[in-house]
């Protein structure tokens, strides 16, 4: 791969304007002059394909145009991360992103894998973290500096809950007498003390901290901190450990609207 920030630049300015093509093919001369001409044909094919649909452009129907894009795909499966995706304008469209903790110990490994394979994040508003996986202190600060965070404004960092089946089958098939809950926080209290004294905070719209088995300390943090002045929803009661005057704390700073 060439220069990482310059590819990072290009899908900045892409998801940046969705609806212009021009970076998309400005990014396509870059492909085709380092090499990868047949991911810039399948951009350029994209953005053809769109101008036909919408009919701002002349030229074959846009079905054949949609063939050509599929021949490509067959021809790069399974390498291409846009195998298996569905794609507009020559490019993925964006979800939310799914980062694993242990990625943020490489933060440079971890670009370079989005860059390749996940370009779609940078247009991503929302991200989690996977079931299995732990954020801690060290990994909050790479986490807001990443790239392909910066636009991110609605944070999922609750703990995975699951049912499991705890007591022998009734008779009503599938039910059972009883029940368990199998909680995997994704957080831990000094991460989200880390996370609430970060400038990249005010980003933040939306943070769900549900399922962590937190305690006051860490709403307290969030209550003292500086940097949610764009918080519109925060949940934190369910799965946490919260009393009394912490719980006031967060509703005085926050409203009673936006922390549940």
């Amino acid at each position: 791969m060439t220069d990482l920030t310059e590819h990072e630049s290009f899908l900045r300015a892409i998801f940046d304007g969705p609806d212009d093509d021009t970076p998309r093919l400005v990014y396509a001369d870059f492909l085709e002059e380092h090499g990868d001409p047949d991911l810039a044909a399948f951009i350029r094919l994209g953005c053809e394909r769109a101008r036909l649909r919408e009919g701002t452009a002349d030229g074959p129907g846009w079905p054949d145009r949609n063939a050509d894009l599929v021949q490509l795909l067959d021809r790069h499966a399974p390498e291409w991360p846009w195998c298996g995706k569905p794609t507009d304008r020559g490019f993925p469209i964006p979800g939310r992103i799914a980062l694993r903790a242990t990625d943020l110990a490489e933060p440079d490994a971890l670009r370079a894998t989005v860059v390749q394979e996940s370009p779609e994040w940078y247009g991503a508003t929302a991200l989690g973290i996977a079931p299995g996986e732990f954020l801690l202190t060290e990994h909050i600060e790479p986490l807001f500096a990443l790239p392909f965070t910066q636009q991110v404004h609605e944070w999922d960092l609750s703990g995975h809950v699951e049912e499991l089946a705890a007591g022998p089958e009734t008779a009503e098939a599938g039910t059972f007498a009883l029940i368990d809950m199998n909680v995997e926080p994704v957080i831990s209290i000094a991460a989200v003390k880390a996370l609430a004294s970060q400038r990249g905070a005010r980003r933040i719209q939306v943070l769900n901290l549900t399922h962590n088995n937190l305690d006051n300390d860490a709403a307290r943090a969030l209550a003292e901190s500086q940097y949610f002045i764009r918080l519109e929803r925060l949940d934190l009661l369910e799965g946490n450990r919260l009393r009394g005057r912490t719980w006031q704390q967060l509703l005085a700073k926050f409203g009673e609207d936006v922390v549940g």
